[in-house]
C-alpha cells in the first residue's frame, strides 16, 4: 500500500518552538503518525527563538495583495521528521511567537508562502493537515487559486480546531492579501460581521474538519462553546469529528524522569511519598502526611482561577496544602500571593512557567484541580494521571472525555468531576476527594492506579488521524469526480 504524503502546518511545534497545546500536538503527532507510515512533513514559520540548525532549501518573492515580501524557506537538521521553516525576519524575527497587532498579517505571508513553494517545488501531498486559524487559510488558497497549481485539486484538506475561542478575526485588507476572488467573502464562506475570518476558511474549506476531543465537537455546535461560529458550525457538521489528544508517553513517565525526585511506577508507586515530602521541603510547606492539591495552569477566568480562590480556604481549612504554578491575570497573581501570605507552611504559590517544577508538582500531589470554564482537549489532567495525581475537573470538553468520575462510578473512575459551573460544585467535589483519601487508603490506591493506567498514549489518536485522512481522500476524490461529470 502507498504511504500517504502528508502536509502538516502549525504555527508552534514542541521540540522547536512551543506556547501552549498545540505545540504539543505538532511536536508529538507527526511522529507517531511517520511510526504508522505516513510519508509526513511539518511546515512552520522560521521564529528567531528555534535554535536548530538548518539549511537553505530556496529563496522566494511572495505576492502579498499589491506588496511582495521575500521567504527564506529552510530546512530543520536533525529532526525526527523532515521539517520546513518559512523564515522572513520582518515577520517571525521577533521574541515571541503570538501576540503582536500584525499576527494576522505575519500568517498570512506564512500561508501564502507555503502556496508559493507548493506551486514552485512540485510537491504534491495527499493531504494537507491546518492547524487553528494560523494555517486555516492556506485552505481557501489551495481551493480558491486551484487553476494555479491544478495538481493540488486531488489534495484532501484536514483542519484541525485546537481553540475556538481563538479565530483571528482581522480587517478585510488581510483577505486583499491573499489574492482570491471577492466572491469568497460572504457570510456563508469566510465573511464574519464584515470582518475576514480565517478560522472561517479552515471550516469551509477543508475536507474534513475536527475538533480534539469527542465532547469538545460536541460543543462547538452549542452557542456557549460556539463562539459565535456555532451556526456555522452546525452547517457543516456532516463534516466534523472529535478526535482526543495524546500525550507522549516518553517524555511524561515518572519511571524515568530526570528533574523529580524520586522515580516510581504504577506497580511500584511508593517513592510517589517521597516526592511529596521532598516538595513541600522546597516550597516551605509543613512536612506532614497529608493531601496535596496540584494546580499548573494559566491563571484566567476560562481556566476557572476564580473559582480556585474559594477552593483554597476549603482545602487550608480542611488541615490539606495547595501549590499552585502559573501566570495571568494579575488580580489572580495578587489573589493568590495574598492567600500564600495568609497561610504560611499550607499554601505556596509560583508565578511564572518552570517545567521542573510542573513536573515535580504532577509527582508529589494527590489531586489535581483543573475547573476549567472551557477545556477543548487538556493536557494537564492527561499528565497528572499518567503521574498519578488524581484530577479533579469540571466535566467539559477533553476533561469529560477522560476523567471519569469515582462518585458515580465507585471502583470504576480515575478522578472527580463537576458539572455546574460554581464555586460550591467545586468544592464538593474537592470535599469529595479529601473524604476518600482520609477514609478509604484502600480504595484510593485503587483509584491512583487506575488513573496512572488510563492510556493517554498518541497510538489511538494517530490512527484516527490517518483514518480520517482517509475519509478526506475519499470525499476529495468524490467531489472531484462529480465535478468532472458535470463539466463533461
Amino acid at each position: 500500500m502507498k504511504k500517504m504524503k502528508v502536509l502538516f502546518a502549525a504555527a508552534e511545534a514542541a521540540g522547536l518552538v512551543k506556547v501552549g497545546g498545540l505545540g504539543d500536538v505538532a511536536g508529538e503527532l507527526p511522529q507517531k503518525l511517520k511510526g504508522l507510515g505516513a510519508d509526513i512533513r511539518l511546515v512552520m514559520p522560521a521564529y528567531r527563538g528555534i535554535g536548530t540548525a538548518a539549511r537553505v532549501v530556496s529563496e522566494f518573492t511572495v505576492k502579498m495583495g499589491v506588496g511582495e515580501e521575500t521567504c527564506i524557506l529552510k530546512e530543520a537538521e536533525d529532526t525526527r521528521v523532515p521539517v520546513l521553516l518559512v523564515g522572513n525576519d520582518r515577520y517571525f524575527g521577533r521574541p515571541s511567537v503570538y501576540g503582536y497587532s500584525d499576527d494576522a498579517e505575519r500568517f498570512a505571508f506564512f500561508c501564502l508562502a507555503v502556496f508559493q513553494w507548493l506551486k514552485d517545488s512540485g510537491f504534491k501531498p495527499d493531504v494537507i493537515h491546518l492547524n487553528d486559524w494560523h494555517t486555516a487559510p492556506l485552505a481557501m488558497l489551495v481551493r480558491e487559486r486551484e487553476d494555479e497549481v491544478p495538481s493540488l485539486s486531488d489534495c484532501a484538506l484536514v483542519f484541525t480546531i485546537h481553540n475556538l475561542a481563538y479565530q483571528g478575526v482581522c480587517g478585510r485588507e488581510i483577505f486583499g492579501m491573499y489574492g482570491v476572488r471577492d466572491g469568497a467573502f460572504n457570510p456563508d464562506g469566510v465573511e464574519f460581521y464584515g470582518a475576514f475570518s480565517p478560522m472561517k476558511a479552515g471550516i469551509f474549506y477543508s475536507d474534513r474538519f475536527n475538533a480534539v476531543s469527542v465532547t469538545g465537537a460536541r460543543e462547538i455546535t452549542t452557542k456557549r462553546f460556539g463562539y459565535g461560529l456555532d451556526g456555522f458550525i452546525g452547517v457543516h457538521r456532516r463534516r466534523l469529528s472529535g478526535i482526543l489528544n495524546g500525550i507522549d508517553h516518553n517524555a511524561w513517565n515518572p519511571e524515568t524522569d530526570p528533574v523529580i525526585f524520586r522515580n516510581y511506577s504504577i506497580d511500584n508507586p511508593e517513592q510517589k511519598r517521597e516526592n511529596k515530602r521532598q516538595l513541600q521541603k522546597q516550597l516551605g510547606l509543613e512536612q506532614k502526611d497529608t493531601a496535596l492539591f496540584g494546580v499548573v495552569s494559566r491563571l484566567e477566568d476560562i481556566k476557572g482561577t476564580d473559582l480556585l480562590v474559594p477552593a483554597a480556604d476549603k482545602i487550608v481549612k480542611s488541615g490539606c496544602q495547595l501549590v499552585v504554578l502559573g501566570r495571568g491575570r494579575s488580580a489572580w497573581e495578587r489573589e493568590l500571593k495574598r492567600l500564600e501570605q495568609e497561610n504560611p507552611g499550607r499554601i505556596a504559590v509560583s508565578l511564572g512557567f518552570d517545567d521542573v517544577l510542573a513536573r515535580r508538582i504532577y509527582a508529589a500531589s494527590d489531586m489535581f484541580l483543573m475547573p476549567s470554564r472551557y477545556e477543548p482537549c487538556g493536557i494537564g489532567q492527561l499528565i497528572a494521571m499518567r503521574y498519578g495525581s488524581v484530577p479533579i475537573v469540571h466535566k467539559v470538553g477533553g476533561l469529560a472525555d477522560t476523567v471519569r468520575d469515582e462518585t458515580g462510578n465507585t471502583g470504576q473512575g480515575t478522578g472527580f468531576t463537576f458539572g455546574t459551573d460554581s464555586a460550591v460544585a467545586f468544592t464538593r467535589a474537592i470535599a469529595k476527594g479529601i473524604k476518600m483519601f482520609r477514609t478509604d487508603r484502600a480504595g484510593w490506591k485503587k483509584l491512583v492506579k487506575r488513573a496512572m493506567a488510563f492510556d493517554s498514549s498518541w497510538n489511538r489518536p494517530a490512527e484516527s488521524y490517518l483514518a480520517l485522512y482517509e475519509e478526506a481522500a475519499a470525499s476529495r476524490a468524490k467531489a472531484r469526480t462529480k465535478r468532472d461529470r458535470t463539466v463533461r
